[in-house]
């Protein structure tokens, strides 16, 4: 009788052995890794509603703030981020990324569609030179960031003329063939302007492009 009481408490004890050695070894649980980051570094950014400087500005981040990176476009150069009043687009040329970015995914997203231009109705006019002939005023471009440099060319490289301050308006006089740089009448004279840090104002159906 003994005999067999000892049996069956060395094997419960080799049973309660093995399975804490099973719990011991047993693969931890995998965990979702934490999203990349990007901060703001500059003064103000833009975010948009889509990978470029052509799409609509969501909102505007200042400084320093951290936003998580849901994904990228094909280029690598535009990043799909989530904000306090969505998920928008922002240039990572102004941003300093933190974190594993190896699996952040690639996001195809269409080019805007080009805006219907309605035709006006062509109305008879009698022949006289006194007709007066509308003039358009210019395209206007809003500075939108604290101080904006004036260059004399589109792109970092080129001198600055000076820099004009957030709030200040400059008549549009033309753009760069990828829509990334602005040629404007400014309080410094005529020069070049980043478009990143600018909204809108007016009609661009017949603004003039200049190839650099």
């Amino acid at each position: 009788m003994k005999r067999i009481f000892r049996v069956t408490l060395l094997l419960g004890v080799f049973l309660l052995i093995m399975t804490m050695s099973a719990v011991a070894f047993a693969a931890p649980a995998q965990q979702t890794p934490a999203l990349p980051i990007l901060v703001v570094n500059t003064g103000a950014l833009n975010v948009r509603s889509g990978p470029g400087p052509q799409y609509t500005v969501i909102t505007s981040v200042v400084g320093g703030t951290e936003l998580p990176v849901l994904g990228t476009n094909p280029s690598g150069t535009w990043d799909l981020v989530s904000t306090a009043v969505g998920n928008g687009w922002v240039d990572i040329a102004f941003t300093l990324p933190r974190g594993d970015f190896r699996f952040v995914p690639v996001v195809n997203v269409l080019a805007p569609a080009a805006p219907v231009v309605q035709q006006p109705a062509t109305v008879s006019l009698p022949s006289s030179n006194s007709v007066p002939v509308p003039v358009l005023e210019p395209p206007q471009i809003v500075v939108n960031t604290g101080r904006l440099n004036v260059r004399t060319g589109p792109g970092p490289q080129f001198t600055t003329l000076g820099s004009v301050p957030g709030g200040t308006i400059l008549d549009g006089l033309a753009t760069t063939p990828d829509g990334l740089w602005y040629y404007v009448e400014s309080p410094l004279g005529r020069g070049w302007v980043y478009a990143e840090f600018t909204l809108l104002r007016g009609f661009f159906d017949n603004f003039a492009v200049i190839g650099y």
